[in-house]
């Protein structure tokens, strides 16, 4: 029975009028509770604008300032390459020349050693001829004598 007399009622509490009229009455408290003046509402709108705008300038500085770091990166990684190519030619120059200043090493050592061979020709060639000129004069004092 107690079943049967549940099961008709409508659910929940009270007839369904009484309950609109709670939720009706209620509709004004929750405002109060939960509203807030326009005022409020327009002051609250402003300051997110304003984070807004914020976030937004945040954003492009830093897009900005990240844009320039980027440039600079490769900028500094042309001007390493740059400089490895720059040193790669110095290099070779610098292969170059110590060959040449060796070939000219080895050069001037044969020149030297040319110049002595010459020097003590010439050295011994003046003493040949001294000993010719002495020879001469002590032939022709015997061959006017």
């Amino acid at each position: 029975v107690q079943l049967q007399d549940r099961n008709e009622r409508p659910y929940g509490c009270g007839d369904p009028q009484e309950r609109m009229g709670k939720l009706a009455g209620s509709k004004p408290d929750l405002s109060a509770r939960m509203g807030f003046s326009k005022e409020e509402k327009l002051k609250i709108s402003k300051e997110l604008v304003d984070l807004q705008i914020e976030t937004n300038k945040m954003k492009e500085q830093y897009e900005m300032e990240n844009f320039e770091l980027k440039n600079m990166i490769l900028a500094l990684e042309n001007r390493v390459q740059e400089l490895e190519l720059c040193s790669q030619k110095v290099t070779g120059e610098r292969d170059a020349l110590e060959e040449r200043l060796h070939a000219l090493e080895t050069s001037r050592k044969e020149l030297a050693d040319e110049y002595i061979i010459l020097k003590s020709n010439y050295l011994a060639l003046g003493k040949e001829l001294d000993q010719e000129v002495r020879r001469a004069a002590v032939f022709a004092l015997m061959f006017l004598a």
